[in-house]
C-alpha cells in the first residue's frame, strides 16, 4: 500500500498545477494491490495486463449492479425471455469469460511456484495449502476446488476494487469542497508523524482524520444496497410481520442519512463524530462494511488501504479546485456508488 500511494504521489507531483483526474492512478494502485493478495505478484504500475483487466472490470461490475440484473436477481425466471434480456445476457458472459482468462492465469502461475513447505504468501497459495492438506489426509475436498479458488479470486475483485476506489475519490472529493478539513488533517498529520511513514497504527492518535473518514464512510455509501440475506425468525418492524426465511435487502444509506439520526445529515461535518475533548466517537450506525457474521471480510484491510492512501496524499500534496468554484458532489450508479469524473488541482507541500 505504502509502495503504489507513494506511486501515486511521484506522479501528482509532476502535475505543475494543471487540472488532475485523481481516478486513473488510484484505480491502478488498488488493482495492484488486490492482485499482489490474491496471486503474491507485485506487477508494474502501468502493467498493461492489469489495465486490461481493469477495463473489463470497469465494464463488468456497473452491468452486475444495475437494474437489469438485480431485476433478474429477484426473478431468475426472466432469463428465459432471450429476446428481452438476451444481448444483455450474452454481453455478462463475454466480459465474465474475458476476466476469467487473467485470474485463470494468475492461478496458474501461483500453482508453477506453489511449494507447500513454504508459508503462503498470498490468498491462491493459502487455498493451494489447504487443499494439499486434505488431500494428504484423506479429507473431502469440500469447496476447496479450482472453481471455488476462481470464484474467490474473482469475488476479491469485486468486493474490494469498486467500494475502496470509491471511498478514496469521495475522500479527495470532500478535501477540495471543505478546504478547512484538509488544513485539520495536515496539521494533525504534521504533529503526529511529520515526514516518516505512515502507520495504519498512527490513526489511534489522529482524531480529527478519523473523524473526516467515519463521515466520508456516511455519506459516500459506496454500497448503498448490501447483499440479500434471509430472515431466521419472524420479525416485526413498525407492525409488518416479516415471516422467517424472508428474502431482505439491507439499505444502510438510509440509517446514514436518516434526519432522525443525524442533524442535518446530508452535510458534511467530521465534527459530529468527536466529543467536547476532541476526542474520536466511533459510531455503531454507520455501518458501510455490513454487520454481524457476514460482515465484509475485508474490512480492516479496506480501512488500513484507504486511511494510509489518503495520509499519504495529504501529508506530501494539497488538493484545490480549477477554479473559483469546488468540483460539485455528485455520484453515478452501479454496483457500487461512484463519484462523478472530476478533476482538481494538486500542488506540492514542502
Amino acid at each position: 500500500v505504502h509502495h503504489y500511494a507513494q506511486e501515486i504521489v511521484a506522479r501528482w507531483r509532476t502535475s505543475d498545477g494543471e487540472a488532475v483526474d485523481v481516478s486513473e492512478n488510484i484505480q491502478r494502485a488498488v488493482g495492484n494491490i488486490i492482485w499482489h493478495i490474491t496471486f503474491g505478484v507485485s506487477l508494474e504500475f502501468d502493467n498493461p495486463v492489469l489495465i486490461k483487466f481493469r477495463e473489463l472490470q470497469a465494464e463488468l461490475l456497473p452491468k452486475m449492479g444495475g437494474p437489469l440484473m438485480m431485476f433478474v436477481e429477484l426473478f431468475p425466471s426472466l432469463r428465459r425471455f432471450d429476446f428481452l434480456f438476451g444481448h444483455q445476457m450474452r454481453r455478462l458472459r463475454q466480459l465474465f469469460d474475458g476476466t476469467n482468462v487473467y485470474l485463470i492465469e494468475g492461478i496458474k502461475q501461483c500453482e508453477s511456484s506453489f511449494n507447500a513447505d513454504n508459508r503462503p504468501s498470498c490468498y491462491t497459495e493459502a487455498f493451494l495449502a489447504e487443499k494439499k492438506r486434505r488431500e494428504e489426509a484423506g479429507i473431502p475436498e469440500g469447496n476447496f476446488h479450482f472453481m471455488q479458488l476462481l470464484c474467490s479470486a474473482a469475488t476479491l475483485w469485486g468486493a474490494g476494487f469498486d467500494t475502496s476506489v470509491s471511498v478514496i475519490r469521495m475522500a479527495v472529493l470532500e478535501l477540495v469542497n471543505n478546504p478547512e478539513a484538509q488544513t485539520r488533517i495536515q496539521k494533525e498529520i504534521d504533529d503526529v508523524i511529520g515526514a516518516r511513514r505512515i502507520s495504519f497504527e498512527d490513526l489511534k492518535l489522529m482524531p480529527y482524520t478519523h473523524a473526516f473518514l467515519q463521515e466520508v464512510y456516511r455519506l459516500g455509501n459506496a454500497l448503498p444496497l448490501n447483499f440479500m440475506r434471509k430472515t431466521s425468525q419472524a420479525v416485526e418492524i413498525d407492525g409488518h410481520i416479516i415471516p422467517a426465511g424472508t428474502t431482505i435487502l439491507p439499505q444502510f444509506s438510509m440509517v446514514h442519512t436518516d434526519p432522525s439520526e443525524f442533524e442535518r445529515p446530508d452535510f458534511f461535518c467530521p465534527e459530529r463524530h468527536l466529543n467536547d475533548e476532541g476526542q474520536f466517537v466511533k459510531d455503531p450506525r454507520i455501518t458501510p462494511f455490513s454487520m454481524g457474521k457476514r460482515s465484509c471480510l475485508g474490512e480492516q484491510l479496506a480501512r488500513m488501504e484507504i486511511f494510509v492512501m489518503l495520509t499519504t496524499f495529504v501529508q506530501t500534496c494539497t488538493f484545490s479546485p480549477i477554479g473559483p468554484v469546488p468540483p460539485p458532489i455528485e455520484f453515478t450508479t452501479g454496483f457500487s456508488r461512484q463519484p462523478c469524473d472530476f478533476r482538481v488541482k494538486i500542488q506540492p507541500r514542502n
